[in-house]
């Protein structure tokens, strides 16, 4: 019997190892395999890796540390004739955006570099200036780089590839430096506690995670908090409560309207795998559970959920808000 029970334990253990290896990685930030004259490559592989390693990252929200670009030696990466405009990196990347040094408010050249060594992309803007509000977007080939800017219209800015079919594929920047910052920092943004706290105030009304509301999980982990979407209106995220590997979250979007605010809960769709073979079937639910990140520059919200049990690694999913609702864009399980 005793020896029956160890066989068993060792063949779960042997199912979770197999069965949830990393999930695809849809935060990956891929270079086109043919490169514009403007393009330089770069010794050791010109290409950056398509499927770089799930860091901790993507598992949970970090503050941004933001600081002054001096902290960048301008010769080491840009080179003499050169001065660094902005830097940013994430958890596989570290990006220079340099200028010329006759003309440093600029930008005029991209430089990326992998983490792990691989290589990297070389670009420069030869006829038009990827200084844009808020981001530096630089154009190869159909694809548009972009580094964002650390702003408190956006606590949390991402470098972004979009592909020639629109497809975008982001991975979030841990530091970034410019010629404006502050060394030492973190980039804060003061919450709009009106909406937060008309939300919490008006919850069981609004029926926001009912049933499920655990008052000291608000604060915990990723947290409540609340998004500008322009002047009179806010998404507001209430985390209902938190669980070991991630939150389980509501949306509400909170419109300043005369004579009293709006508030509307929003709905997620998602996937349900289906049983016996069964296509898989479509579902509406107010909550959605795992690792979400709202960009109030795309107006996208980005879910990752861990698995749910023995074989089911994770799934992810894209919203877009539209107006009053959040519309599902991409699911992959």
């Amino acid at each position: 019997m005793l020896t029956n029970r160890i066989n068993l334990m060792a063949m779960l253990i042997g199912l979770i190892v197999m069965g949830c290896g990393s999930p695809e990685a849809t935060n990956s930030l891929p270079t086109p395999t043919n490169s514009i004259t403007t393009t330089k490559a770069v010794s050791s592989s010109p290409t950056i890796s398509a499927s770089p390693k799930v860091s901790a990252e993507t598992t949970m929200i970090k503050e941004i540390a933001v600081g002054d670009i001096k902290e960048i030696d301008d010769s080491s990466i840009c080179g003499k004739s050169q001065v660094t405009y902005a830097y940013g990196e994430t958890s596989n990347y570290r990006v220079y955006i340099c200028a010329d040094a006759s003309a440093p408010e600029r930008p005029r050249y991209y430089i990326s570099r992998n983490k792990d060594g691989s290589g990297g992309l070389d670009l420069e803007a030869m006829n038009y200036n990827p200084k844009k509000s808020g981001k530096i977007e630089f154009k190869n080939d159909g694809y548009i780089y972009t580094l964002e800017a650390s702003t408190t219209q956006n606590p949390e800015p991402v470098l972004r590839v979009t592909f020639p079919n629109g497809k975008l594929s982001e991975e979030k920047l841990l530091r970034y430096l410019d010629r404006s910052g502050s060394s030492n920092t973190t980039t804060t943004i003061a919450p709009n506690v009106e909406p937060l706290q008309y939300v919490l105030d008006n919850r069981e009304n609004l029926k926001v995670c009912k049933d499920t509301f655990r008052a000291e999980d608000v604060n915990s982990g990723m947290g409540s908090k609340v998004f500008q979407i322009s002047d009179k209106k806010y998404l507001v995220q209430i985390q209902c409560f938190l669980a070991a590997y991630q939150g389980n979250f509501e949306y509400v979007l909170w419109i300043d309207d005369a004579p009293k605010p709006r508030a509307i809960p929003l709905e997620f769709d998602s996937f349900q795998e289906g049983k016996n073979g069964e296509k898989p079937k479509r579902t509406t639910d107010r909550s959605i559970a795992g690792v979400p990140r709202f960009n109030v520059r795309s107006q996208t919200l980005t879910n990752f959920t861990k698995f749910r049990g023995i074989g089911d690694c994770a799934s992810s999913a894209v919203y877009k808000l539209d107006g009053d609702r959040m519309v599902l864009q991409e699911f992959r399980a």
